[in-house]
């Protein structure tokens, strides 16, 4: 089923079957039910709601049995539940439209974190083109205000959102003419005048840009008494900068907490201490670790220090982004146009190193694959800091610092999928959690899938997910790893495969599964050490994550790649 409440309601089969739900007064008990889907809603609720534009009769309980009944027969399922005084709609996840549209934000939001701004467009523009009218057409307002309220500004939050995108995708004439909408619909909010000053500004309008501000200042301070906060302000400063240099801010969300991790995060500002004029800190570990998230959180605890450009690179291990394209996003980043980008890695390098030169800049470069492809992109002046993250443990760049991130300890990793569930199941079967946390060997990514498993599954016990992730792969792994995967060679793909049953492998072992001699299973075993798929102990042995053993057992990165 599909319940549209933003218009008109309608409800719908999943094979877009439209159902008759009789005449206005069964529709309008449904839209009430609907503004409070799987909770009770009282009878007088019900009535007040059918009979706003007139008095209730005295008949009007049993006629609201006589709707609810048509509803009944209407819907199908057992879908509308009663009890003394009060009736409630069974409304399943994903199914009701507005639900549908709030998950839209996130996605897109992260689309646009990874740089794919064109992802992050259609996801917006899906969402807004879920509205038909307005939301919840036929009920009085005053039953339903604060969901209006609510979804209105979920509506504006999308189009915020939209514009974000078409900015980030240099499709500045839309961007503008949807900010002009936003500033002219509701003239007192800041995010929408900061980012039209912006857009002006980058579409080469600059007087209007600083036109623009100028009227947001006015209205401000005639209609509110308030200055221009600081979004705004940053938006004009940005317009009046000579040169086309701008201050520039894309680091991706940070998460509100970072559990267990604030030992690394002491080794990160020790290094930063004493990394030398320009430091260059390089986090390395396993897929899932939490690298980015550690390298992110990191650069908003200092950004205030680099007040001229906060910049993220994704370097792309599944598709390695090339030093010169790198090099290109910086350079338009910084301002300078595609007409004035050169061709020539080293000069599109020279041309950075002078765009860097005196200002305090923070680079975050993630998920590096080799030295080659982050030398080209390091700062040549004093002033700046840049962060690497990569899964390759032999990356070595000249005049670095290096920490290596392991996986959680047990009691931040229980911690970390408790939150995750956000609900006292977990606090029922505290060994199921120990459980899933042995399977999960401590990585963030994969105890936030499993996390988001058992939440989506309300009837699962904790038991239940920890006896299923036991018989099959972990949720997201083998697309995590397959990056890795993909670089190796033969050799060392065959032994891999042979990985799913040892928690532990040494030369001897990693020649039998792989058909090597000797010294060809040693230069494997180093290489699969090197992408962090083996962790090296004393001697010639070597550790195999549960989490990769889960992937290799099940063959999946072959069938991925």
């Amino acid at each position: 089923m599909l319940f549209r409440v933003l218009g008109p309601l309608e409800a719908q089969t999943p094979d877009g079957t439209v159902l008759e739900l009789g005449a206005r007064k069964p529709t309008t008990v449904l839209a009430t039910l609907l503004l409070n889907p799987n909770g009770w809603t009282s009878v007088a609720q019900l009535i007040g709601a059918t009979w706003h534009e007139q008095a209730a009769p005295a008949s009007a309980e049993a006629n609201l049995k006589t709707y609810i009944w048509q509803l009944r027969r209407a819907l199908p399922g057992d879908r509308i539940e009663s009890r003394p005084g009060a009736y409630r709609l069974r409304v399943e996840h994903g199914e009701l439209d507005t639900d549908l549209v709030a998950a839209a934000v996130p996605a897109a939001r992260q689309a646009l974190a990874d740089g794919d701004a064109d992802e992050a467009a259609r996801r917006y523009t899906e969402a807004l083109a879920r509205w038909r009218g307005r939301p919840f057409d036929g009920l009085d307002p005053e039953f339903a205000e604060p969901v209006l309220t609510r979804l209105e500004e979920l509506r504006h939050e999308l189009r915020l959102g939209l514009a974000d995108a078409w900015l980030a995708g240099h499709r500045y004439p839309d961007a503008i003419a949807l900010l002009h909408e936003l500033t002219d619909e509701d003239p007192l909010r800041e995010a929408a005048w900061s980012r039209l000053v912006r857009a002006l500004h980058r579409a080469g309008r600059r007087d209007e840009a600083i036109a623009a501000f100028g009227r947001a200042r006015t209205l401000l301070s005639q209609e509110l008494g308030i200055e221009p906060g600081p979004e705004l302000s940053a938006a004009f400063t940005e317009a009046l900068e000579p040169g086309g240099r701008r201050r520039c801010c894309d680091l991706p969300r940070d998460l509100p907490t970072l559990t267990g991790r604030e030992s690394e995060l002491d080794a990160l500002r020790s290094q930063r201490a004493h990394g030398g004029p320009v430091p260059v800190l390089v986090v390395d570990g396993m897929p899932g670790v939490g690298k980015t998230a550690l390298a992110v959180h990191f650069a908003h605890e200092v950004a205030e220090d680099y007040p001229d450009a906060r910049l993220f690179v994704d370097l792309r291990a599944n598709d390695p982004l090339s030093a010169e394209d790198a090099l290109a996003r910086l350079l338009r980043a910084a301002g300078v146009p595609d007409s004035a980008i050169p061709a020539d890695l080293d000069e599109r390098a020279a041309l950075w190193r002078g765009e860097l030169d005196g200002r305090r800049v923070l680079l975050v470069l993630d998920n590096a694959a080799d030295a080659a492809q982050v030398t080209p992109l390091l700062p040549g002046t004093a002033g700046c800091l840049v962060l690497v993250t990569t899964r390759n443990r032999a990356l070595a760049v000249e005049g670095t610092r290096g920490l290596t991130l392991a996986p959680l300890d047990a009691w931040s990793a229980a911690e970390m999928f408790r939150t995750g569930v956000g609900d006292w199941r977990t606090d029922a079967e505290p060994a199921a959690v120990a459980d899933i946390v042995g399977l999960c060997g401590g990585l963030p990514a994969v105890l936030r899938a499993a996390a988001a498993r058992l939440r989506s599954r309300p009837l699962w016990t904790v038991g239940r997910l920890a006896t299923r992730l036991a018989a099959e792969p972990l949720p997201g792994m083998a697309e995590l790893l397959e990056p890795s995967y993909r670089r190796l060679a033969e050799p060392e793909r065959r032994l891999f495969a042979g990985l799913g049953r040892y928690a532990e492998v040494d030369v001897q072992l990693a020649a039998k599964l792989a058909g090597l001699s000797r010294a060809e299973a040693m230069r494997a075993l180093e290489t699969l050490a090197d992408r962090h798929l083996l962790d090296p102990r004393a001697g010639e042995v070597y550790a195999c994550h549960p989490a990769v053993r889960s992937v290799a057992a099940a063959g999946l990165p072959a069938r991925v790649a």
